[in-house]
């Protein structure tokens, strides 16, 4: 009996360790996020120059080049999927899911997944909270603001001329919830060789359509703070509105005074 207690508590133990290995995915603040032409592929020389980079190689030996920014009101993700360079249309797809930072065990209302398949110009957008299990809890939802498009970047790419997939996401923060912090999970899909690729990586997926548990999540984050509570102008606009009602109580008070 007690070295079953101790099993379960290992297990449960291992698996916040493993929820948390990976280095967590830093963002930026941009000012050239304008400049973004969403066509799904690096476009221009400079077009993600101002933006987080991270490159990882994953378990099967291939390369992935995640670009992400921010402007306050858009998070911008661009995925460079180097390695596979079959153009399966239609079937190729990348999925970004952003969620609590606290990494629910069960996806909620404030989960969310962003799925763009290649050359396919009708995005997913999945939210979390359904009670139906087998799709790992999650429902498919509209929202006309967010963009996706997966192409076959080329030689604009600024890390191999050799045409492959890519996919460039425009998410919404008004609909993920402004925070410094989010539980992030990201999936690519090669029909080719029938391989999704996962960060965090080493997870273990039922089948190539699944999306695991927010416990098997890593972090995205801003580390300058610059995603804040509220937008700029909403803060501005509160300290004005702060200001003018204490110095109209002062003046009434110096009057009746």
């Amino acid at each position: 009996m007690y070295l079953k207690i101790l099993f379960v508590i290992f297990f449960f133990t291992s698996i916040n360790q493993f929820v948390f290995a990976e280095e967590p995915v830093p963002t930026t603040y941009s000012e050239e996020t304008d400049k973004i032409i969403f066509d799904g592929k690096w476009t221009f020389t400079r077009e993600w120059k101002e933006s987080s980079l991270n490159e990882w190689r994953l378990n099967d030996g291939t390369e992935l080049i995640l670009r992400t920014a921010h402007d306050g009101n858009y998070i911008y993700i661009f995925v460079d999927y180097l390695s596979d360079v079959f153009k399966d249309k239609g079937m190729d797809r990348a999925t970004v899911c952003f969620g609590e930072p606290n990494h629910n065990k069960i996806a909620n209302e404030n989960d969310y997944c962003f799925l763009v398949t290649l050359g396919d110009n009708s995005p997913i957008v999945l939210q979390g909270g359904s009670p139906i299990a087998i799709s790992g809890n999650f429902k498919k939802i509209s929202d006309s603001n967010f963009v996706g498009v997966g192409a076959m970047s080329d030689k604009a790419d600024r890390y191999t001329p050799v045409p492959h997939t890519s996919y460039e996401f425009k998410i919404p923060v008004e609909l993920i919830g402004r925070n410094s912090e989010y539980s992030f999970y990201l999936s690519v899909y090669d029909f080719h060789r029938n391989v999704m690729n996962t960060w965090p990586r080493d997870i273990i997926l039922e089948n190539n359509f699944v999306i695991p548990s927010p416990i098997y999540w890593g972090t995205f984050y801003s580390p300058d703070k610059s995603l804040p509570e509220f937008p700029l102008s909403i803060s501005v606009l509160i300290i004005t509105m702060i200001m003018i009602i204490v110095i109209s109580r002062m003046k009434i008070d110096f009057i009746n005074k």
